[in-house]
């Protein structure tokens, strides 16, 4: 709370004296690989610019935190049931890991659908043959995809081969 604070009193020192409007560096790497703004150059003096995140929801992660929270309930719940005699009430171990694992996995994974809609609606890179729809990302390159960032600029694309479905507007 404290450091927000000092953060937010320093960019409005350095807002005041005019340093805030950085000029945008010039590339002088290859144009397909990413590049970083003055933003993401001067962290302190931007604190309320977050960058667009690598998705962290994708259907690897949300099985291993299914994998994960399994392990540690299953044996739980199997010495609790041992230990109290409570084996007759074993929907309640079912309504336990309907609302720890099955829920918010559901619920995440709904997250993770409407994400990858978006992502197929606005990207050019949904397209693609390269696109990995399971985890957002280009397999030609091995980078994540978002609506602002294409990974090779739109230079290596090439049109996924699905033709004749109706969902599909990449030859319309």
């Amino acid at each position: 709370m404290m450091q927000r604070l000092l953060n937010n009193l320093r960019f409005k020192l350095l807002q005041a004296r005019g340093l805030t409007e950085l000029p945008v560096l010039p590339s002088t790497v290859a144009p397909s690989s990413r590049t970083l703004d003055e933003r993401e150059m001067y962290p302190h003096l931007f604190p309320n610019y977050h960058p667009e995140p690598v998705p962290e929801i994708t259907v690897g992660s949300i099985i291993l935190w299914v994998l994960l929270k399994l392990a540690v309930l299953i044996p739980a719940m199997w010495f609790l049931m041992e230990r109290y005699k409570w084996h007759q009430y074993w929907f309640a171990a079912l309504g336990i890991l309907w609302l720890v694992v099955v829920y918010p996995a559901f619920m995440q994974y709904q997250q993770f659908k409407a994400q990858t809609h978006v992502l197929e609606k606005n990207a050019l890179c949904a397209k693609c043959r390269h696109f990995d729809e399971t985890g957002h990302f280009c397999k030609l390159l091995d980078e994540h995809v978002s609506v602002q960032h294409t990974p090779c600029g739109g230079e290596r694309w090439e049109a996924r081969q699905s033709f004749g479905s109706d969902d599909d507007e990449t030859f319309s």
